[in-house]
């Protein structure tokens, strides 16, 4: 069995396959899965995270001991229990906002995937992978993400849970000793910096053109990125997702994250509010969508399901049902929207619908 500090996978582009290979797996053994929330706003100090997990596994044990099931089981779930103990006393959070176990001893099974979001703790134990929260608390997304001031240039790319760098540029410019008279040196300087800037946007393309991103965002000094932007050629403007302001000195991949993190919610709330606008669109015409459980459980049946959306909140109000349809969803490789900014519109639509194929 993998060794509970092994098998850490962290969310990014490879997140798809994972969640499909998670929910779709049935080890015939139970599976213990663990949740824990580790939001900053709610766990800020050591002692608050360590009394969190302390609940967590308190909370797995009475589970496991009024699971009913066979001798064998039960001591592959507290043998789940003491590997997920085991993986807690040598972790450490490095940014994440919760992280999620899962174990099946009997099956030879530990894997654990730190989460880019808080998602309320949880213990489960069933026949499979709860994926549920894993699936709301996740950014498959990647992004191409260029940073650049008057002399260095940083391409990256990741999401909300994180990023990696790719390419740093940095180049020459001229200093005071190359020009004869202060505005000599201003226009030899802001000509320098004009070809590093030109250099970064071919960077930035080239990168483009190799990867699989959804978008280009931009951050630097506020008087740097604007110029570098107007560098890029038309096509790759128009997968401009926004801008913002970072200074590079000094600046880790995750310092870059949290500054770009407007920037990524701004682009979710967009597409969250698009896809609610084409339900809406063809509910009205009664046309490949439909709304409420009853309705989106016959359409995932039939295997007609383009885009799954479900109101983020109710989540946990019923388990096990959410968990059925995300698991079809994914059988099926749809697309799996949690709705999170406008819930309340989904509320009124029995809280979970469906984008129909045809």
């Amino acid at each position: 069995m993998t060794s509970p500090a092994a098998g850490y996978v962290p969310l990014g582009s490879e997140l798809p396959a994972s969640v499909r290979r998670l929910a779709s797996f049935r080890p015939g053994a139970p599976v213990l899965s663990l949740y824990l929330d580790l939001d900053p706003t709610e766990f800020p100090t050591p002692r608050a995270r360590t009394s969190a997990i302390t609940s967590l596994l308190d909370a797995a044990h009475r589970q496991i001991e009024d699971y009913e099931t066979d001798h064998a089981r039960k001591e592959s779930l507290r043998s789940d229990l003491a590997h997920a103990r085991e993986f807690f006393e040598q972790w450490s959070p490095n940014g994440t906002r919760g992280v999620a176990v899962f174990s099946a001893t009997m099956a030879g099974f530990f894997e654990t995937v730190p989460l880019p979001r808080p998602t309320p703790t949880w213990a489960s134990i069933d026949n499979s992978p709860y994926v549920t929260p894993l699936v709301t608390a996740a950014d498959t997304h990647d992004w191409l993400i260029a940073v650049v001031d008057a002399h260095e240039a940083r391409m990256l790319h990741g999401n909300t849970g994180h990023i990696e760098e790719l390419e740093r540029i940095v180049d020459s410019v001229a200093g005071q000793q190359e020009a004869s008279g202060p505005t000599d040196h201003q226009r030899w300087v802001e000509h320098q910096v004009d070809r590093h800037l030109a250099h970064a946007a071919r960077e930035a393309e080239a990168q483009l053109g190799a990867g699989n991103y959804q978008h280009i965002i931009v951050g630097g000094p506020r008087e740097i990125a604007p110029r570098f932007e107007s560098r890029l050629s038309a096509s790759a403007r128009e997968r401009l997702a926004g801008r913002f302001a970072v200074e590079l000195a000094g600046r880790t991949p995750d310092d870059i994250r949290e500054a770009a993190l407007p920037c990524f919610e701004a682009e979710e709330r967009r597409y969250e509010r698009a896809t609610l606008d084409r339900l809406a669109e063809r509910l009205g015409r009664a046309t490949r969508a439909v709304a409420g459980p009853e309705d989106v459980y016959d359409v995932l049946a039939q295997r007609r399901v383009e885009t799954l959306l479900f109101e983020e909140r109710i989540e946990f109000a019923a388990p096990r049902a959410i968990e059925w349809m995300i698991e079809e969803a994914i059988a099926q490789s749809a697309e799996i929207l949690p709705v999170r900014y406008e819930p309340d519109e989904l509320a009124l639509r029995g809280h979970v619908a469906a984008l129909l194929r045809f």
